[in-house]
């Protein structure tokens, strides 16, 4: 591993505490920041409304220039009661002779003594690969937390683990087993973690975004092709919460902050720090404050749906479940067939059409800001049927992204591409490498996108074809893949470079065979420009009994 640099930053009341150890006393830790003022005043001003959902973990900054983020972080799980939380910290100053090293003395704070969990770091001490030590007298991994845990959980006892700059993937799994008895339902798993080091905002941007799509992926094994300090300043930290709370409570991450500190200053940094705030549940937590997208599959209202939608209490309740997943953000779709004032009485089974002012009334009521044509029932009834669905979108200030279109959504470029055509010999793998290059045309300041209609149906991961796409279109800087067609969704996977949600599955469609489900992906923009994604199933709608809101 590559060796971290050593953390030299100095934030507000930050201390650093370079120097050799000094004989502790014998009693507690005493406190390592003298003064309240700057953890009272980010505990006063912190706004977040407390969640409801089981909080498993957190992971927040230890610089205090972002005590606000911290305060956020801990107010958002203040209601839950814990018994136990576990800290996982860098050893900034390679001051522990093993992997990993665990508190064994109290502290004391300015907020209030924090009590260590002694049977819990007696049972963590068990392993090899740790050692008691005093390194936590001046590690700020954990002193910039203890203040926070002293107000918002004062009934907590920690176990504090700093984890060494050198410790290897192999020593992370034998700790991790050492840990994953100790997270019981009232204990907290709290990483301390700040993110890209000492690169301009530029850099760091790009370096978070990178982490941003592991964290979105979700696999802790695409860590490991972070680095530090450049993506964060403890692979290992990550690497564990990743891990943990997939194998023990099956919680995903979900950022609620992405900031840098140049946000905080008013002049040009040439050296800045990034903070991201996740939270670990195994339900889905709201995200406020921030601006969202939201991705669906195959869409269409037409022949067996249309009956169902004419009754009004089920279109409804349609309305009213979607609306409750988006929060009514902008919605992006596949639109599946060809809108047409009226519809031929006997359309052959595999031409799709829907009636015109129903489906414009839906796409506006669901808040569809843009829908994607590229897909093979665009042409299903000519190219006049399908150039006036083009105008109805576009008159209903919807827009309409053709294939191979590419079109500016705000803070990214969304490209629309099909694999499949139902009117052309062969109907298969229309994409070529030739229609690959419009994409180093695309300026570069925001991230590109692409809406994929490809693939085998009812299967929920890609295919070598698939896969050797998606790999062409990350050489053109394509950082998300968003796929249709397929009529069952699949995962949402990835790395640094590129995520890909192959499949969103059938969104609004008329079949009920089984496999059919669907999901949505959102996308969440913070004000630096980076991005998260999360996936959310949502079955098969089609088959759904709704009753009015």
């Amino acid at each position: 591993m590559r060796r971290l640099a050593t953390f030299c930053l100095l934030a507000g009341y930050l201390l650093c505490g370079c120097g050799q150890d000094a004989a502790a006393p014998a009693g507690a830790f005493p406190p390592f920041y003298p003064e309240a003022q700057p953890f009272r005043g980010a505990i006063r001003l912190a706004e977040s409304t407390p969640l409801t959902q089981r909080i498993t973990g957190l992971t927040v900054p230890h610089h205090l220039l972002a005590a606000d983020l911290i305060a956020e972080a801990f107010a958002l799980a203040s209601r839950q009661d814990y018994r136990r939380i576990i800290i996982l910290s860098p050893d900034h100053f390679g001051r522990s002779p093993t992997p990993f090293a665990v508190a064994i003395r109290n502290f004391h704070t300015v907020m209030g003594e924090v009590t260590i969990d002694a049977g819990a770091v007696d049972r963590v001490r068990e392993n090899p690969l740790v050692s008691a030590s005093n390194l936590f007298s001046h590690e700020h991994g954990v002193q910039a937390l203890l203040p926070f845990l002293a107000h918002y959980f004062p009934r907590a006892r920690i176990v504090a683990v700093a984890i060494h700059r050198a410790s290897q993937p192999a020593q992370w799994d034998c700790l991790a087993q050492t840990l994953a008895p100790l997270l019981t339902p009232d204990t907290l798993l709290l990483q301390s973690t700040d993110f890209s080091h000492y690169l301009p905002w530029p850099q760091a941007r790009q370096h978070d975004q990178e982490t941003l799509r592991v964290l979105s992926a979700g696999d802790p094994g695409a860590v490991l092709a972070l680095t530090q300090p450049q993506h964060l300043d403890s692979r290992g930290a990550q690497y564990l919460q990743l891990r943990l709370q997939k194998k023990v409570h099956q919680a995903k991450p979900v950022v609620v902050a992405s900031r840098n500190s140049q946000e905080y200053a008013s002049q040009p940094l040439t050296s800045t720090t990034s903070y991201l705030v996740q939270v670990y549940s195994p339900e889905i937590p709201p995200i406020n404050g921030t601006q969202r997208f939201f991705f669906a599959g195959d869409t269409f209202f037409g022949r067996y749906l249309a009956g169902k939608l004419a009754r009004r209490p089920w279109r409804d309740g349609l309305v009213n479940r979607v609306r409750q997943l988006t929060g009514g953000a902008p919605l992006i779709v596949n639109l599946e067939g060809v809108m047409m004032a009226e519809c031929p009485a006997n359309p052959g089974p595999l031409e799709l059409c829907m009636a015109a002012r129903p489906t414009l009334d839906l796409l506006k009521e669901l808040n569809v800001v843009a829908v994607s044509l590229a897909n093979n029932h665009r042409h299903d009834f000519g190219d006049l049927a399908y150039r006036t669905m083009q105008h109805l979108l576009t008159d209903a200030g919807i827009t309409v992204l053709e294939n191979r279109a590419v079109k500016d959504l705000g803070p990214f470029r969304l490209a629309a591409l099909t694999d499949l055509d139902n009117r052309k010999e062969p109907f298969r793998a229309l994409l070529a490498d030739a229609d690959l290059p419009r994409f180093d045309a695309i300026k570069p300041d925001k991230p590109r996108f692409a809406f994929l209609h490809w693939g085998e149906e009812f299967t929920g991961e890609p295919g070598p074809r698939e896969q050797a796409l998606a790999a062409r279109l990350a050489g053109r800087g394509v950082e998300l893949i968003i796929g249709s067609h397929s009529h069952r969704a699949g995962g949402l996977t990835g790395d640094r470079k590129q995520c890909l949600a192959f499949s969103l599955g059938n969104f609004i469609f008329d079949q009920r065979r089984p496999g059919v489900s669907g999901a949505l992906l959102e996308v969440i923009f913070y004000p630096q420009g980076t991005y998260f994604l999360r996936l959310h199933p949502i079955g098969n709608l089609y088959g759904e009994s709704f009753s009015p809101p």
